[in-house]
Parts: structure tokens; C-alpha cells; sequence
């Protein structure tokens, strides 16, 4: 499946400052700390890419921060930091540059920050630059560019989280050259035909059994692979059988042949998606808020839908032991406790009751039912002035006349 995100950065190794006697970014668990001492207004910390950055299928970028102080733009709070980037198509005088706001102190925040009506087809350099004079300490990490599908995008992290599933641990393998199409192991009769494999020297890989032969006087099983090895198996390298995730979608595509699928595998599928009103809230959004000439600027969309996601998950295998791991690995992974995370979000998952059964030929191996709570947008960004404070006023006055002087004027202030 396709990646929903794009990694930009880390945060794993820190940026480098342009004056680092009035900031300095250093590497901290969890990602990079800037520390700004006063009188630091324009000084910046910068990240060059080894390549130019084409965002030009992203159109978002969300990243975490966790600062000491609240910054969020008030006059007595103002933003102490810009997130911007140079493209190498940019024009004389074109920017491209956001405030990080911070709502909350030595909380984590995650960060959305619209880049759809910005150039970014090869972005150059990237860079968080002091906006103020006043100190702030604040950690940055997981900086993505998205392009969010919420239902494609859970699959794909769902995807991506079970596919780790190991069944049998690594087991040593006889070193083999590349082009080899056997790979022989000490005797071990769990291993069998169309068991999909990992190896410790070619992770990227999955080699596919065909067949089997257990010698028990040499202590060996011989595993036939198909692809031939695409590296040899050197001293010390090890193979283990995992389970790889089959999406099943109805009714436009055939079944899969179970003849023809890995064993053991994971069948997982889509079984409900719906409106979640409980978790709903009626309030707008507002995000990449920027500087544009004599104000300030934000993108507004409209509430997000919570939505519900539910999913069957199969473990299917020949031998019961197998699926029984591969059962007791899906429950471990998926949990109230850990959720799933979803371009740089964690979402929450609860597993299911299965539905009730009214009939049963033979005993099956239940499956694995969860819920996954997500979000769908409504609608577009759209570019307005950032307004804080609304003031109205009334007051009594004489026809076509200024107010009375010795009235005091009644109003509401909105601070937004």
C-alpha cells in the first residue's frame, strides 16, 4: 500500500544555527530542543536535505512541539518561533513561512500547517527561526508532510503494524551464495510449504517455501525459496516465518484461493465504517497561521467527522499452534493501551465483541474484531485574517449627533 506520509525529518540529529550563542538545538530523547536566550529575533536553525524535497503530492505538514511557555499570538503571548522553507522555483519576494503556536505549556502539541497553495515541488532548506527577543525552550519532533486519506491511510498503518508479526523466532541458516534457491537449518518440522520467510540479511525481501525435506539423520530441513536469494547467507545469518496481512475487499474481486496463500497469513477487512455523533464537537478549525502584510493570517475549515472504523482480522494457518501465536501477537499489538499511529497521531483502538452466531458447522477459530476511532475533514482551508478580539459597543446618542459625553458605553469584548 501506499505510505500516507512522507518522514521530512527526525529531529534525530539537530539542526545547525546560524548564531549558536543565542540558540542552540541539541538532541533530546523524543526528538530536538532549541533553546533561544533573549535578544535572539531572526536567528534560525536550519535543515539542508541531501536532496531536494518534491511535496508536490502533500499538502499538509504536522509536526509535535512541547514548549516551556504559552505562545499563542497574543500580545501578551506572543509567537515565538517560525517553521519555513526555500523552494528552488520560488520568486523575488516569495515566502513561504508559519508561526508555531503553543496553547498549552510543557504539553506535546501536534501541528497542522497548510501547504497546498505553496510551491513545493523542490524544496531546498528548511528552517525554525526566532520571532521575538524573548526567551523559549521548546522541543520539536516528527516533522511529516501528508496528504490525508483517513480510511486508506488507517489501513495502511494497520497494515504496516501487523505485518511485523513474527511466528517462529529467527533461526540460524548455513551460509549460501546469492542465486541460491534452498536454505538449510537445523531440523525443524514447524517450517513447511508456502511459509513466507524473512532473512536477517536481505530484510526487505520475502521469499516464499515450496517445499520442505526434513533429514533427521543430518539434523537438517531444507527450506526450497522462490525468489532465488538476492544475497548470499553469510556466517551468522538467521530466518524466520512471518505472516503477512492480505486486505480482503468484496464484491469486485475474486476471493483469494486459500491454496494459494502464505501460511500462516493474516485476512483483514473492512466490515463497517460510520458517523461517530458522540464524539463530535461544533467548533472550526484553525491552523497555519502566518504573516502577511499588516496582519496576521489562518487557514479556517470546518469541524472534523469522527468516524468509526471496524476491522476482521483471520489468522489462518494449517497448524493451530501457529494461529494461536498469531492471535495472541494481534491482541499485543492492538489495544486500548496502544492504539494505532496514524501519520504521527496515535488513534484509539478497543477491541470487539464478534457478532452473534447463529449457526456452526465445524469449530472455527474466531477472529479478531476492533474498532479504530478516526476523523474525516469536511471541507477545504481557506485564508483569513486572524482576529483575536472582537469589540462592539452601544451607548445612547443624539439623532445625528456624536454619543453623550456623559454616558459610559455598555459592550461585549470577545476574546477569541
Amino acid at each position: 500500500m501506499t505510505m500516507p506520509h512522507t518522514v521530512v525529518d527526525d529531529f534525530a540529529i539537530p539542526w545547525i544555527s546560524t548564531d549558536p550563542a543565542r540558540l542552540t538545538a541539541t538532541a533530546v530523547d523524543g526528538g530536538m530542543q532549541l533553546t533561544a536566550a533573549p535578544g535572539a529575533t531572526g536567528v534560525e536553525a536550519r535543515f539542508t536535505p541531501a536532496t531536494q524535497v518534491d511535496l508536490r503530492d502533500r499538502d499538509e505538514l504536522r509536526f509535535w512541539t512541547r514548549a516551556d511557555q504559552v505562545a499563542d499570538g497574543a500580545a501578551s503571548r506572543p509567537f515565538r518561533l517560525e517553521l519555513s522553507y526555500l523552494d528552488a522555483g520560488d520568486t523575488a519576494g516569495e515566502e513561504h513561512r508559519w508561526y508555531v503556536p503553543v496553547n498549552r505549556a510543557a504539553v506535546w502539541e501536534q501541528h497542522r500547517i497548510g501547504i497546498g497553495a505553496d510551491r513545493r515541488a523542490a524544496i531546498t532548506r528548511f528552517a525554525l527561526r526566532c520571532a521575538t527577543d524573548q526567551p523559549v525552550r521548546i522541543v520539536l519532533a516528527e516533522l511529516l508532510a501528508v496528504a490525508e486519506q483517513p480510511l486508506a491511510d488507517l489501513e495502511a498503518a494497520l497494515v504496516e503494524a501487523l505485518e511485523a508479526v513474527s511466528v517462529l523466532p529467527a533461526v540460524p541458516a548455513q551460509p549460501a551464495p546469492a542465486g541460491a534457491t534452498a536454505i538449510t537449518i537445523g531440523l525443524n518440522r514447524r517450517f513447511r510449504a508456502r511459509n513466507q520467510l524473512a532473512l536477517s540479511t536481505d530484510p526487505g525481501t520475502r521469499y516464499v517455501v515450496t517445499a520442505v525435506t526434513h533429514d533427521t539423520g543430518a539434523g537438517t530441513s531444507t527450506l526450497v525459496v522462490t525468489p532465488a536469494l538476492a544475497t548470499a547467507l553469510t556466517a551468522g545469518a538467521t530466518v524466520a516465518v512471518r505472516a503477512p496481512v492480505v486486505v480482503e475487499e468484496s464484491p469486485l474481486s475474486a476471493p483469494a484461493d486459500p491454496a494459494t496463500l502464505p501460511d500462516p497469513v493474516l485476512l483483514l477487512a473492512l466490515t463497517d465504517q460510520r458517523e461517530e455523533p458522540e464524539r463530535g464537537w461544533n467548533v472550526p478549525q484553525r491552523d497555519s497561521f502566518r504573516p502577511r502584510p499588516g496582519l496576521t493570517a489562518c487557514s479556517v475549515r470546518p469541524p472534523v467527522r469522527p468516524v468509526l472504523a471496524e476491522y476482521q482480522i483471520i489468522a489462518a494457518a494449517a497448524d493451530r499452534l501457529d494461529s494461536l501465536v498469531l492471535r495472541g501477537a494481534v491482541l499485543g499489538r492492538l489495544g486500548i493501551d496502544t492504539g494505532i499511529r496514524v501519520n504521527g497521531t496515535v488513534l484509539g483502538v478497543r477491541p470487539l465483541l464478534p457478532p452473534p452466531l447463529t449457526e456452526r458447522d465445524r469449530a472455527v477459530l474466531a477472529p479478531v474484531y476492533i474498532h479504530v476511532a478516526t476523523r474525516v475533514e469536511t471541507g477545504p482551508r481557506v485564508e483569513v485574517p486572524w482576529v483575536r478580539t472582537a469589540e462592539v459597543t452601544v451607548g445612547r446618542q443624539l439623532p445625528g449627533g456624536p454619543p453623550l459625553v456623559d454616558e459610559v458605553p455598555e459592550g461585549i469584548v470577545l476574546q477569541l
